[in-house]
């Protein structure tokens, strides 16, 4: 092997930022409180303490193993930005938006359909992308997801509802 020969560096992509979802704990308290809520109504109405104990328990348990799952499910999220696509990853789905094609970010609360939804907080961020397409996301660091996005698609507009 000749030693003047140079192996060229590894190419590495210009941009590449990982970002965990952020997940807001209301999500999670209200179906609680709510299930508390209704539990303590089976319980007063049952006719017997060992029936109302036994309801309460066999509804509780479920509710757990369901919030639990939900949360270790949002946690795993993550929006990976690189050289020319955002890539949505979550356990179950995942999603690959070229950035070139977004058009507008918009940050608010948004009635959100399910097979849109890549967040876990009440403020997220709708990105519209392609002509009528749209998904919404809530990075952890959203000024630094939207810059990097915006870094290399300078035509994307930010906007954000009053009082957010």
């Amino acid at each position: 092997m000749d030693n003047n020969s140079t192996v060229p560096p590894p190419y590495i992509h210009k941009y590449h930022a990982v970002f965990r979802c952020k997940v807001n704990n209301r999500m999670f308290k209200w179906p609680i409180i709510i299930w508390c809520i209704f539990d303590t109504i089976v319980f007063i109405m049952s006719p017997t303490i060992l029936w109302g104990l036994f309801a309460v328990l066999w509804g509780a348990i479920p509710l757990l193993i369901v919030g639990s799952l939900a949360r270790y499910l949002w946690m795993k999220t993550t929006y990976a930005i690189e050289s020319n696509g955002l890539r949505i990853s979550t356990p179950l789905k995942s999603l690959v938006i070229s950035i070139d094609n977004i058009k507008k970010i918009r940050r608010g609360k948004f009635w959100v359909e399910s097979g849109r939804n890549y967040s876990a907080t009440y403020i997220k961020l709708r990105i519209i992308y392609d002509r009528n397409s749209y998904i919404y996301v809530s990075p952890e660091d959203e000024e630094l997801f939207v810059d990097t996005l915006q870094a290399i698609n300078p035509n994307i507009e930010y906007s954000s509802e009053r009082g957010l």
